[in-house]
């Protein structure tokens, strides 16, 4: 256990280019760093952990050691954009407007932040990386967990006062929300469907609300 532990204390302490990072966290964030600087200039698809290496000044080694595979490190740059995307949009969630008219609103406002994104232009900006994206976050537990943490509460509550159907597991209703929310990011809601505002009214909210509010005069 001792020589496994230094193995990897090892790894991580290889040279950092100019200066070692202060923190784990800090490492991550270099690395993370390098992953979008790699993407920018090569494409997620042609990235490889060794640019990625080559590009933060460290082993490949190192790399592994704080991101298991390609995928780790692509769902890790996609989280890390997403996570202050939503956290912006998380607050029309805590006003006194209905849940679908929150909803809406939070949707909007992250997608337009989404597509005003650097990293996120890089990451769902062609149909080749949009694909390795969603894919690599769908396998992410920390995607999972980030989704379930800004959407899940407000949802079980909009269950609970019978906006939203029952008779779907909740986590069912976040994962199609949010294959619907990818799909726009890439490709908007077309003027004639409304926009992503009529996609969503559309389609989303009346697919997740309660049949008693659906047929409501």
């Amino acid at each position: 256990m001792v020589n496994g532990q230094k193995q990897v204390e090892g790894r991580r302490s290889t040279r950092w280019g100019a200066a070692s990072p202060a923190s784990d966290a800090d490492a991550r964030e270099r690395l993370l760093d390098a992953a979008d600087e790699c993407y920018a200039r090569r494409g997620v698809a042609r990235t490889r952990i060794d640019h990625i290496a080559e590009a933060a000044g460290v082993h490949r080694t190192t790399v592994y050691s704080y991101f298991p595979t390609k995928n780790a490190l692509l769902s890790a740059s996609f989280v890390r954009s997403a996570a202050a995307i939503l956290a912006t949009s998380k607050a029309h969630f805590l006003t006194d407007e209905p849940f679908v008219e929150q909803f809406i609103k939070a949707t909007l406002e992250s997608l337009a932040a989404t597509r005003n994104s650097p990293t996120m232009a890089l990451l769902l900006g062609s149909s080749d990386s949009a694909g390795l994206t969603v894919h690599a976050a769908a396998m992410s537990e920390e995607w999972q967990s980030l989704a379930r943490e800004i959407l899940g509460p407000p949802l079980m509550q909009a269950v609970a006062d019978g906006y939203v159907r029952d008779d779907v597991p909740v986590e069912a209703i976040l994962r199609w929300i949010w294959r619907v929310s990818f799909s726009l990011a890439t490709e908007p809601g077309s003027p004639e469907d409304g926009g992503d505002e009529g996609v969503l009214r559309a389609f989303v909210v009346a697919s997740v609300m309660s049949p008693h509010k659906r047929s409501a005069p």
